[in-house]
């Protein structure tokens, strides 16, 4: 079966350089908050251009941690979009604000139409999604929130390598959140995340916040929360750091020949249309026989996934706790986009051979 992640290659592959740096962590006792975390924190602040890193235990943290630092709770709107990781929502709630929901374009990528209508006087935030590796449009959504004075937390949650002109998505607003969860491009063995920002007050902010506002081990000048990387998973995300580029340039290999595999089929190629600065966490076809397609591609041993089947909106959580509300292209991409493999792990064979059975099911 050639799968739609390659989790279990990726720990093979690195599992011996990984578990010798483990030893010497074991060694020192070294195991919260320590060397090997600040190291990661200093890698990934060059490449964001130097802004503050706060590594924490996931991406959900990081927002959580950014909505709070900007003082944004209850009476407050912030606006996001419906097809992303519950988590982006759930943040939202967890400190009390009110989501409010924007469509999407035909890319799947919220921008500053649909988010324009939405913005009232409650609004506080604008929390837009880097989907699947996708650069949203920042500046235009920076435009519009700027001169009311609402905040923008970028969701870079699967978009690490994902650039604008040249530089990482996540650098130009408030802050950003990214995911080191194990399926991400950069990812640890377990869960993890980090907030970025060019506001030293919001990382002053989430760093003691994440640790459950310490400021020395005695004291807490807040109250907090238990958000903390630990130095075994920063140890194997900085082993992973000196592949990344590697990874993301086989990714955007194989999206350019999908791209070409695929033009003026029926199925077509990557909702991004060749995106400039796009990582390809996801490549992402549509196709109105969505159902059939994916299981045409299973019966030849391809794994192919929903990436999100159903939106928050459609969901019980939303259902039983917010109005419920309509996005029509939001729900209608949802019944049409499949998620093809890839990743840094397939071969040319295999590459050519998920092309030939999309082109195969396109023309019967």
């Amino acid at each position: 079966m050639i799968r739609c992640n390659n989790i279990q290659e990726q720990a093979r592959d690195l599992s011996e350089s990984i578990c010798e740096r483990w030893r010497h962590i074991l060694a020192a006792g070294d195991f919260v908050l320590g060397e090997e975390v600040s190291r990661f924190e200093a890698w990934m602040s060059q490449r964001c251009g130097g802004g503050y890193v706060v590594s924490m235990n996931s991406a959900t943290d990081a927002l959580l941690l950014a909505l709070r630092a900007l003082g944004i709770g209850a009476g407050h709107e912030v606006i996001t979009c419906s097809n992303t990781f519950v988590a982006t929502v759930g943040a939202i709630v967890a400190v009390g604000a009110q989501p409010v929901l924007a469509d999407v374009g035909d890319d799947e990528l919220i921008n500053a139409d649909t988010i324009g209508p939405l913005l009232t006087a409650r609004s506080r935030a604008v929390i837009p999604v880097h989907l699947r590796g996708r650069p949203v449009d920042i500046n235009e959504i920076l435009d519009i929130c700027g001169p009311r004075g609402v905040a923008v937390i970028e969701d870079c949650a699967q978009a690490i390598g994902t650039t604008i002109k040249g530089h990482q998505v996540g650098t130009s607003s408030d802050a950003a959140a990214f995911s080191l969860h194990p399926l991400k491009t950069l990812g640890g063995m377990g869960d993890g995340g980090a907030l970025v920002t060019t506001n030293p007050a919001i990382a002053e902010y989430a760093r003691k916040a994440r640790n459950h506002g310490l400021q020395s081990r005695d004291e807490a000048v807040l109250f907090g929360i238990n958000s903390r990387l630990d130095s075994l998973q920063a140890a194997a995300i900085n082993i992973k750091t000196q592949h990344l580029d590697q990874w993301l340039r086989r990714r955007r290999e194989i999206a350019a020949f999908y791209d070409d595999a695929f033009a003026g089929t029926a199925t077509g190629t990557d909702l991004g249309r060749g995106r400039q600065g796009s990582s390809y966490y996801h490549y992402v076809v549509k196709s109105r026989k969505r159902d059939k397609l994916q299981q045409h591609l299973a019966k030849h041993d391809i794994e192919a996934t929903i990436h999100y089947p159903i939106p928050i909106h459609r969901q019980e959580a939303w259902r039983c706790s917010q109005p419920l509300i309509s996005l029509p292209n939001t729900e209608r991409l949802a019944q049409e986009i499949l998620t093809i493999p890839c990743h840094h792990h397939l071969s040319d064979g295999d590459v050519e051979k998920i092309a030939r059975a999309i082109r195969r099911f396109d023309s019967r």
